[in-house]
């Protein structure tokens, strides 16, 4: 099987991951340097994160890759017309703020906070009352680097990419209790669907039932996203999550953030759709839409 993926080190783990869960021989691992991974690079922040997709979909399409691996969150919120694909986890959906070696973990206001995503500074300024945030560039080792050596009081990284790349037991951080972008922390497999070796894996996947609700509330936030036109670098929080027996409940809650405020919004049902609608109802009675348009 040849698997295509990032070439950074956080997504050769991830892929390394994913290899261990379904491969019976050794896999051949086709590295691709993305745009997104050229524009980051350079020091670039702020671009659409389907830069870190598209060239790897064109290697799926051109047969150079049988199957390629994902960060949910960097997939569009619409499925791509001649591809499929699979969430999985397991899952770690938080953020941390993490401070420098040695420092106490406690925030205060002044604090110079780094972060790349405009739905984590604005969540610092809302829910942490910062008023000190700064762009903060690189993967995730670089960033690391950078805080220790004082450029930053503290910065915001991804739980999930941390305990991938084993460093969550050395750094120095609190676990923040806000609600993170669609898709964070979970893992997405995409494959033509005609691939033989995704039809094998891919098919066990969808009887298991942790791997399947995964799969289900991951495709729940990108739907709600594409109704609502919004993208993973969109001022949103949302979650959803299937709870109950066999999840029966569906349910969606996020956050929009505004220049100067935000709202909350939920939908609940037993059905995807209707809970989509609900919780898009609620956030067009909130004024929402106007709140995420005034970045544009």
């Amino acid at each position: 099987m040849r698997i295509a993926t990032r070439s950074s080190k956080l997504a050769l783990a991830q892929t390394s991951f994913f290899e261990s869960w379904v491969s019976k021989e050794p896999a051949e691992i086709v590295e691709i340097k993305t745009e997104g991974d050229k524009k980051s690079a350079m020091g670039e922040v702020l671009f659409d994160k389907a830069h870190f997709v598209k060239d790897i979909e064109k290697c799926l399409l051109d047969d150079e890759a049988d199957v390629a691996i994902h960060s949910a969150k960097d997939m569009a919120a619409s499925k791509h017309p001649e591809l499929d694909h699979f969430f999985f986890g397991p899952k770690s959906r938080s953020d941390l703020l993490i401070f420098k070696n040695g420092a106490d973990p406690f925030f205060e206001q002044d604090m110079k906070l780094g972060t790349s995503s405009l739905r984590r500074k604005l969540q610092a300024k809302f829910h942490l009352g910062a008023e000190n945030v700064v762009p903060l560039s690189g993967n995730v080792n670089t960033r690391i680097d950078k805080l220790n050596k004082g450029v930053y009081d503290c910065i915001i990284l991804a739980e999930a990419g941390c305990q991938r790349l084993k460093l969550d037991e050395d750094l120095n951080y609190i676990e923040l209790d806000h609600l993170s972008c669609a898709g964070q922390g979970v893992l997405a497999v995409q494959y033509k669907p005609d691939n033989e070796y995704a039809k094998e894996f891919i098919l066990e996947w969808k009887q298991n039932f942790l791997q399947r609700v995964i799969h289900d509330e991951t495709e729940m936030e990108k739907k709600f996203l594409e109704k609502i036109n919004a993208g993973c670098n969109s001022a949103i929080a949302v979650r959803a999550n299937h709870v109950g027996p066999k999840g029966i409940n569906k349910i969606i809650k996020g956050e929009v953030y505004g220049l100067n405020k935000y709202i909350s919004f939920d939908g609940k049902s037993d059905d995807i759709d209707t809970a989509i609608t609900d919780a898009v109802r609620m956030l067009n009675s909130k004024n929402g839409l106007e709140l995420l348009n005034e970045h544009n």
